[in-house]
């Protein structure tokens, strides 16, 4: 698409004005970890252009309750914004939420936040939430998760917070993603199909954060991680990564209230991976060992109208069984421009620099992964690029445009196994094959925030891939948007409605002729998948600070937009419940 063409997409999206408010949200997420946090003051008035404020995400996660976007329930929340009177309640140690709906049964979800002692603080999450066992949209299905977390925070230091904790996930999903009209099958032939997937990841995190930044004092900064991820087809990982920051603050020259930074970020990721449906067969599935180091030194200054960051990033890979080693220099450049005091930001910035692709991630996106084949690499940006402007519009309109490239080798893409049962033409599985692309990606965001009764968030991006091997970027939308309005009628009653879409998505369908069998490669096209356009209404009543109920109606336009090909989602649904503060 022409620049020109781009540019026109944009305005028309941007010229849809309205008031709004931004709200602490409690999201559920199928990636959800229960991590409870004190919730920090809802800052109304910046005095520079927050980046926060970026493409509000509408990635699709296959483990969440509806088997698509993220379900935002919450609008009162633990801690709440009120419009007319701009008052925030006291934070409260506890936050309960129970629903049921059409599909969910039940969902559940605890937070807890209290102090042991006066420097030492306890925080505790527990999540569960399930389907209904006779769901049948093209066969029967159903899904499972379960979180629980348990943590301790200490600030004995005055300028040194230590935080720990440890947790645990439990995953299941049975989603057959084959039309037993089209394909009658017998129960021994869906168990070998069709098996029930079940992921377990048992893991903990240690950290160590500095609370304060003075001149001319050295500042420290840890973090360690370890995860165990397992599952019923006998796939094992363990991953470990540990972060270590090092630097020193001080006016070398200027106003000593804008002092300058050097320092030296530290980084080391290990992952093993096994499953012992290849081992010793094939070295791209039976077993990986990747180690990354990772070092960037760097320097920061800012200033009344500018803020610069100059590093360089040196990431080093080991992939033991594919007897290969990677070492690579990536720039580490950004910087901010802010004009008419403060209310508009020009920023830009080069990146680059290796990534693990872990196990965790991959299924926490796609669990119908088949992990006897799957082969993990390192994700290489060869090269990002990040430009745009962000203005605060007399303390109401937060608006952001932006540009956004990246070359990336071993790009991962989710495309059907082709590998399929002797008795049967299809398979439900999906391996993951990489690709070098070149993306740029034109991004627009847009809230509003007035204490008046309607509110808007708006989003858009423009996705262009560049394919190297493959035909097309399999599952990514070209473009992608969101629209979220709030109606707040009175202190206690309101309305919101979000509709979010995704175009132009390709998957990859094989096809097995007569001759399927023999030594000749199948052949495969270019599906399109139908367009996303999924429209959802809410409504949420606050009794009192302590008691709120809510509702929501979603995909109410019954669209049977696929996640994944031959993963379609639910139609129309229904779902309520209660939300606790205490």
């Amino acid at each position: 698409m022409k620049i020109k063409y781009i540019a026109l997409a944009v305005s028309l999206l941007l010229s849809i004005g309205a008031l709004a408010q931004h709200n602490e949200e409690v999201t559920i997420e199928g990636t959800y970890r229960p991590k409870v946090n004190k919730v920090n003051k809802i800052e109304l008035k910046p005095e520079t252009p927050q980046q926060s404020f970026e493409m509000p995400s509408s990635e699709i996660h296959i483990m969440d309750i509806e088997h698509r976007f993220p379900l935002e329930l919450e609008k009162l929340s633990m801690q709440t914004y009120n419009g007319k009177n701009a008052q925030l309640p006291e934070t409260a140690k506890n936050f309960l939420m129970v629903g049921f709906g059409t599909r969910i049964s039940p969902a559940f979800l605890y937070k807890h936040n209290s102090n042991l002692t006066k420097t030492l603080g306890l925080n505790v999450g527990i999540k569960h939430y399930s389907s209904w066992l006779d769901i049948k949209d093209y066969a029967p299905s159903s899904f499972m998760n379960n979180a629980m977390e348990i943590g301790l925070t200490s600030s004995k230091y005055k300028n040194v917070q230590l935080e720990g904790d440890v947790y645990y996930k439990n995953d299941m999903v049975h989603y057959y993603g084959v039309n037993l009209l089209n394909h009658p099958l017998t129960d021994e032939q869906i168990d070998q199909c069709c098996p029930k997937q079940i992921y377990n990841t048992i893991g903990g995190h240690f950290g160590l954060v500095p609370t304060t930044t003075r001149t001319g004092e050295v500042s420290h900064q840890l973090g360690v991680d370890y995860h165990y991820t397992f599952d019923n087809t006998y796939a094992r990982e363990h991953f470990v990564g540990a972060e270590y920051g090092l630097g020193y603050t001080q006016s070398w020259w200027g106003d000593k209230s804008h002092p300058q930074k050097i320092g030296v970020d530290l980084a080391f990721q290990y992952e093993y991976f096994e499953s012992s449906h290849a081992v010793g067969y094939d070295i791209m599935g039976g077993r990986d060992d990747l180690l990354l180091l990772k070092v960037n030194p760097y320097f920061e200054m800012n200033d009344e109208f500018y803020k610069l960051h100059l590093g360089v990033r040196l990431d080093g890979a080991n992939l033991v069984q594919l007897k290969d080693k990677y070492l690579v220099v990536r720039p580490d450049v950004s910087g901010s421009l802010y004009v008419l005091n403060k209310k508009l930001e020009f920023y830009a910035g080069l990146n680059g620099g290796k990534k693990l692709l872990t196990y965790s991630e991959i299924i926490s996106e796609n669990p119908f992964v088949g992990c006897d084949h799957l082969g993990l690499l390192a994700q290489n940006v060869k090269l990002g690029f990040d430009g745009g402007i962000r203005t605060n519009i007399g303390e109401v309109v937060d608006l952001h445009l932006g540009v956004r490239y990246r070359h990336t080798d071993n790009d991962p893409f989710f495309v059907h196994d082709k590998r399929v049962p002797d008795w049967q033409g299809f398979s439900n599985k999906y391996d993951v094959v990489y690709d070098e692309t070149q993306l740029v990606s034109v991004l627009a965001d847009m809230r509003v925030k007035l204490r008046g009764s309607l509110s808007t968030d708006l989003g858009f991006a423009y996705n262009n891939y560049e394919m190297t091997k493959e035909d097309c970027p399999w599952h990514r939308p070209k473009m992608e948007g969101k629209l979220k309005l709030t109606y707040d009628v009175n202190d206690n009653l309101a309305f919101n409605t979000t509709f979010l879409y995704q175009g132009e998505r390709y998957a990859k369908d094989w096809h097995y002729g007569p001759y399927w069998k023999t030594k000749f490669p199948p052949q495969y096209e270019a599906v399109k998948l139908k367009d996303v356009y999924d429209l959802s209404l809410g409504a949420d009543y606050r009794f009192s600070d302590q008691l709120s109920v809510f509702a929501k109606l979603d995909n109410v336009l019954n669209q049977k937009y696929q996640l994944y090909y031959d993963y379609p989602v639910s139609g129309i649904q229904f779902f309520a419940g209660l939300k606790m503060r205490f």
